[in-house]
C-alpha cells in the first residue's frame, strides 16, 4: 500500500507528556494536573488546624473532680475554703484540698440537707435523718427532736447563733428551734424551699424559694416578702454568705449571682447548670456540682471556671 494510502493512526500520547528522549531539561518534566496542588494544601490545613487545637484554651469550664455518687443532695463549705462537705443519699463526703479529691465520712444518712457551724459542730438533716457532730464530722449522734416529722427538706443555722435553727419539712411548713434542735415551733404553715439564714449588724434574715419566687423575712420565718428572683427556673439551690450580701443560685439553666442581698442578679455564664451550691464566707469562691456530680470551682466570685 502507497504511503499516501495509508490511515494515519490516532496518537495514544497524553496531553502534558513529550515525545523527546529522557534527558536533561525542562522538556521533559511531567506536569501537574489542574488539581495536583490539593493534597498539599489539605495537609498544610490538617497541621494548622491540630497545632489550634492543642494550643487554644477552652471556653468552657474545667471539672476539678467527679463524685461519682447516685444523686446530689447539699455542698456546703466547712471553715476555709479548702474544706467542703458534699451530701448525698448515702452520706456525706469530704474534700480538704478544695475539691480536687474527696474521701467518705463517718455519716451515713441521707445528708440531704447539711450546716456546718463556725464552732465547728456539723448538721445533717433529711428523710428520717437529723444528726449532730461535735468533732468536724468524726463522729455522729442522733439529735432528739420534738419535730412533727423528719421529712426534712431544707435547712438552716443562724451564723450568730448555731443554737437556732430553721427545718423546712416536705409537708408542714417551716418551724424555728432556739435551743439546738430538741424543740422546734411552726413560723410559717406555707412550704418554702432552701431556707437560708445570714446575720449582720445584729439581725438575721433568712432567705428561701417560694412559688412566686426568691423571698426574703427579717422576723425569723414568720412572714417573707418577695426580692427579685434570677432568670432562672426551676431553681435548684441557693446559697449565701454569712452576713447576706451575696447570694448565688443555680439550677439547671445556670448560675446566678447576687451583690446586693438579692435585689439585682447577673449570671455567670455556668453552662453546666448547678445542683449543689456552696459560697465562701467572703464571696469569692463559688463551688458547684452539677446532676452528673462533676465537681467545679471558681475563685474569683464566679467569673472564671478554671480546672484545678
Amino acid at each position: 500500500m502507497s504511503p499516501e494510502g495509508r490511515r494515519s493512526r490516532p496518537s495514544t500520547e497524553r496531553p502534558g507528556y513529550s515525545r523527546r528522549a529522557p534527558g536533561p531539561g525542562p522538556a521533559h518534566k511531567r506536569r501537574l494536573p489542574p488539581w495536583g496542588w490539593l493534597p498539599a494544601v489539605i495537609a498544610v490545613v490538617l497541621a494548622v488546624a491540630a497545632v489550634f487545637l492543642v494550643q487554644a484554651p477552652s471556653s468552657g469550664p474545667e471539672a476539678w473532680s467527679r463524685l461519682g455518687t447516685q444523686d446530689v443532695h447539699s455542698l456546703a463549705f466547712a471553715g476555709d475554703p479548702s474544706r467542703l462537705l458534699f451530701g448525698h443519699h448515702g452520706g456525706i463526703s469530704e474534700s480538704r484540698d478544695g475539691g480536687r479529691t474527696w474521701n467518705p465520712t463517718a455519716a451515713r444518712d441521707d445528708a440531704m440537707s447539711l450546716a456546718a457551724a463556725s464552732d465547728g459542730s456539723i448538721i445533717i438533716a433529711g428523710h428520717e435523718v437529723f444528726s449532730a457532730s461535735d468533732d468536724g464530722g468524726a463522729s455522729w449522734r442522733p439529735v432528739a427532736t420534738d419535730l412533727p416529722s423528719l421529712d426534712i427538706h431544707g435547712f438552716a443555722r443562724d451564723p450568730a447563733d448555731p443554737a437556732r435553727m430553721w427545718a423546712a419539712l416536705a409537708t408542714g411548713g417551716l418551724h424555728e428551734s432556739r435551743d439546738g434542735g430538741r424543740t422546734f415551733s411552726q413560723v410559717f404553715a406555707e412550704n418554702v424551699l432552701f431556707p437560708v439564714a445570714t446575720s449582720r449588724d445584729g439581725a438575721t434574715r433568712l432567705f428561701a424559694i417560694a412559688g412566686s419566687g426568691l423571698v426574703m423575712s427579717e422576723d425569723g420565718g414568720r412572714t417573707f416578702a418577695p426580692r427579685t428572683s434570677p432568670q432562672l427556673f426551676p431553681i435548684a439551690t441557693l446559697a449565701a454568705t454569712p452576713d447576706g450580701t451575696t447570694l448565688v443560685a443555680g439550677g439547671p439553666g445556670g448560675v446566678y449571682r447576687s451583690d446586693d442581698a438579692g435585689q439585682s442578679w447577673r449570671d455567670l455564664g455556668f453552662a453546666p447548670g448547678a445542683a449543689a451550691l456552696a459560697l465562701s464566707a467572703d464571696g469569692q469562691v463559688v463551688a458547684v456540682v452539677t446532676r452528673d456530680t462533676e465537681f467545679f470551682r471558681s475563685d474569683d466570685g464566679g467569673a472564671t471556671w478554671p480546672g484545678p
